[in-house]
């Protein structure tokens, strides 16, 4: 083999071993995005039960009268 091939063989190779860790790197970043993703959704689901609930507990006082204990 000519030396000049030899340096194209290994540029080839280098080429797919960061190949190989690129796409390792990628599918790692996109489950820690999916996790990311989920907490997200987990925690707005828990914030809004809590937000609704104040709202309806400030929007039943308002509307329910309750008669004065001294009569």
């Amino acid at each position: 083999m000519k030396k000049k091939q030899k340096s194209r063989i290994g540029y080839r190779v280098a080429a797919g071993v960061m190949d190989v860790f690129g796409a390792a790197a990628a599918a790692l970043a996109i489950v820690v995005l999916m996790l990311m993703l989920g907490s997200l959704v987990s925690w707005l689901r828990q914030d809004l039960a809590v937000t609704f609930a104040d709202l309806s507990d400030n929007i039943t006082g308002a509307v329910l009268v309750t008669e004065p204990q001294g009569r």
